[in-house]
């Protein structure tokens, strides 16, 4: 179990806090997050003005019992399912390769 004063250890924590390496990291993240955000907002907006103010066009039958709005309320199912699957991509090629060299610079500096 290591020892280390816990001042110590705070300063390596605001050190690495403060690293251009963490700044780079939440950027990246507070990005993908931003736009991920506004995509799927704006796909539930449309769908709820849509609903709303365009209640024909929801009725609207596709094929069979289908109509747009269940048309649409499965792709929205789908769209989520494709934007985890992008986040899962995004985060183990552009943020974790940056976070596992911080926690190894975070480690390193313990030992």
């Amino acid at each position: 179990m290591d020892t280390a004063a816990p001042a110590t250890d705070g300063g390596r924590y605001l050190a690495v806090h403060h690293s251009a390496e963490f700044r780079e990291l939440r950027r990246r993240s507070s990005t993908f997050t931003l736009w991920a955000s506004v995509a799927f907002f704006g796909w539930w907006f449309l769908g709820s003005l849509l609903a709303t103010y365009a209640p024909d066009f929801f009725r609207e039958k596709v094929a069979g019992p289908v109509n747009v709005g269940l048309l649409f309320v499965f792709l929205s199912f789908t769209f989520v399912v494709a934007l985890a699957a992008f986040y899962l991509r995004y985060a183990r090629t552009h943020l974790d390769p940056l976070s596992e060299k911080i926690r190894a610079d975070l480690e390193g500096a313990s030992r």
